[in-house]
């Protein structure tokens, strides 16, 4: 068998392959063999019937179909294996069934998507400063005016309704256009906030209790009619020792280092995360990967249903995230199918470079995410091990482990100064 191989983009290959004649000899004849113990033939016992008879009830069309059902499977699989092509889609293959003759050789093509060929570019040259990390001025003082606020109470104002106080209402008459507002329901109303249409947060400034005030609703002849039953102002808890207890510290200094503390950290994980995210962008911004068409679209395709289930938690549909967005459902898919590529083109990326410097968790790592993932779940480890026995889970657990030890290493190199010695690369056999 002959076996040409041409690549095409998004990581296709076409095989222009050639059968000889005594290939499709021997396929014909078994061809010949399994349709004549398929047909009733008269004076025949079935599979007993001459070549010649079988193909005049069935048809040459019949015989080139069973012929090349029998035979363009496996060729196509020996002529894949004889160039090293990985597939990751079935093949198309296009073939001219006039040329089926014992006598002559089978020409045919056959266009498959195979595994991506990724190149991870000057991953060790990537070099990112990384900036001083500080507290936002003021940042610990907003914190704790959250605190008072989280402790506040409500008491009556005995003033008219001023911007900032709270305003208890019963909606007398809610016209269609004020949606959620309807009649005889109370609610109560923090002027300011836009938790409300602005119409009627606005409205009541200036309001007392007892008070019916008539508001514009939805459209210009519709009218929101309601009666304030109170006006309260939130009283803010003083900054001291006893709000300090409230919140677990012994003291007001306690509770402030306290927050620093929190802040800090708060701050860190953040920074820690901007700057992954950094050096990761200027990874990929050196690699080539050249992503297969169907790989996309199944990852795609996940992205959807992960997005579905988590707007179905939330009582929603695909439908009003869509108008919620202000975009086409077209712009939908081109969004999740441009978020699938990213995606893979990250995952493809991390896997190459791990295999290049021969990056793998070690049994202990695997053993410590085992339990922390028995911890997360509430699990017991043994149950938790044997679920990750099933369906190929524990290797993904340990793909993902990879791609986070590979992550590592990348910003180990991007944080290294001039002059500073790179990380060793593990040497493996097929790279020396």
């Amino acid at each position: 068998m002959k076996v040409e191989v041409r690549r095409e983009p998004q990581s296709r290959a076409v095989l222009e392959v050639e059968l000889p004649a005594e290939a499709v000899a021997q396929a014909m004849r078994e061809a010949h063999r399994r349709l004549a113990r398929r047909v009733n033939i008269p004076g025949f016992r079935r599979g007993r019937a001459p070549a010649a008879l079988v193909e005049r009830y069935v048809g040459r069309d019949g015989v080139v179909d069973e012929t090349l059902k029998l035979l363009l499977p496996r060729t196509v699989f020996q002529a894949m294996e004889q160039v090293g092509l990985e597939p990751i889609s079935r093949p198309e293959i296009d073939v001219d069934e006039r040329q089926v003759s014992p006598d002559a050789p089978l020409r045919f093509t056959a266009t498959v998507e195979v595994a991506p060929e990724v190149d991870p570019g000057p991953y060790r040259e990537v070099r990112v400063p990384r900036p001083a990390q500080t507290l936002e001025e003021g940042a610990v003082e907003r914190a704790l005016e959250d605190l008072r606020l989280r402790h506040a109470t409500l008491v009556a104002s005995g003033e008219p309704a001023a911007p900032g106080d709270f305003v208890l209402v019963r909606v007398l008459e809610g016209p269609a256009g004020a949606g959620r507002l309807q009649a005889g329901k109370e609610y109560l109303v923090e002027i300011g906030s836009g938790t409300y249409p602005e119409a009627l947060e606005q409205g009541l400034v200036g309001a007392r209790p007892g008070e019916e005030r008539r508001l514009p609703g939805g459209n210009s002849d519709e009218v929101l009619v309601v009666l304030v039953s109170d006006v309260k102002r939130r009283e803010l808890p003083p900054l001291d020792d006893a709000l300090a207890r409230l919140e677990g510290a012994e003291s007001l200094a306690a509770l402030r280092a306290q927050v620093e503390s929190r802040l800090a950290a708060d701050a860190a994980r953040r920074a820690d995360e901007a700057y992954a995210e950094a050096v990761l962008r200027e990874v990929l911004r050196g690699a080539t990967v050249d992503l297969p068409r169907s790989l996309v679209a199944h990852e795609a395709a996940h992205l959807r249903e992960d997005l579905e289930a988590s707007l179905r938690r939330r009582g929603l549909t695909l439908e009003t995230y869509r108008r919620a967005a202000e975009k086409s459902m077209e712009e939908v898919e081109a969004d999740l199918t441009a978020a699938a590529e990213g995606r893979l083109r990250t995952r493809l990326v991390l896997d190459a470079i791990a295999r290049r410097e021969g990056l793998e968790p070690t049994e202990e790592e695997m053993a410590a995410e085992v339990e922390n993932l028995a911890q997360s779940l509430g699990q017991d480890v043994s149950r938790v091990r044997e679920w990750l026995d099933r369906d190929g889970r524990r290797d993904a657990l340990a793909a993902s482990l990879r791609r986070r030890k590979t992550m590592q290493f990348l910003l180990g190199l991007a944080a290294a100064t001039e002059g500073a010695a790179p990380p060793p690369t593990e040497t493996r056999e097929e790279d020396a």
